[in-house]
């Protein structure tokens, strides 16, 4: 009797995991874009390599202008449901530097470029478990980019022409279907 109801119990455990929903994460739209007289942004969050969820956006700056602008990361801010919501790190940035970054560098786009790069919130990393404990200089040591929370994400971007700032903010909304 008691191995029926552990088998009956174990049937109805598997019959419900085989039913359970797959998580799909959709963003809107799925690319973002502002344009002023002076440059155009690109915004596209983008899915963590093998998984359904978005961990980090790709950034596409358009110079439209006939000199240099420069973007002011140190006040340039990650967007979480409008408000500011920490700083941005990108893509390359090492363990090391991460926690020595102070003031982020500035990026001088030439007349008529376009450029781009991969950023993530810092305040959204997650510290891999064995590089908190171990140096920073062994490979172990690290940082892993946690998913986007759902809700509006964005980028509020600052942008240097002849020593005026200005300022743009550019939104997705990120949902769980």
């Amino acid at each position: 009797m008691k191995t029926k109801i552990a088998l009956s119990i174990v049937i109805f455990m598997l019959v419900l995991a085989g039913c359970a929903k797959k998580q799909i994460y959709s963003s809107s739209p799925p690319m973002q874009t502002v344009s002023t007289s002076s440059f155009e942004v690109k915004l596209e969050p983008l899915k963590a390599e093998g998984y359904n969820y978005f961990n980090r956006f790709r950034c596409q700056f358009t110079n439209k202008t006939n000199g240099d602008l420069v973007i002011d990361w140190s006040e340039t801010f990650y967007l979480r449901n409008g408000k500011k919501y920490g700083r941005f790190g990108w893509e390359g940035l090492t363990f090391e530097q991460l926690r020595e970054v102070e003031e982020e560098p500035d990026l001088t786009i030439a007349a008529g470029k376009t450029d781009a790069i991969e950023l993530f919130p810092i305040k959204l990393i997650g510290w891999k478990e064995e590089g908190v404990r171990m140096k920073a200089s062994t490979p172990e040591a690290g940082f892993t980019l946690t998913p986007l929370p759902e809700g509006e994400n964005g980028i509020s971007i600052a942008v240097l022409k002849d020593g005026k700032l200005l300022r743009k903010n550019i939104l997705v909304n990120i949902k769980l279907e």
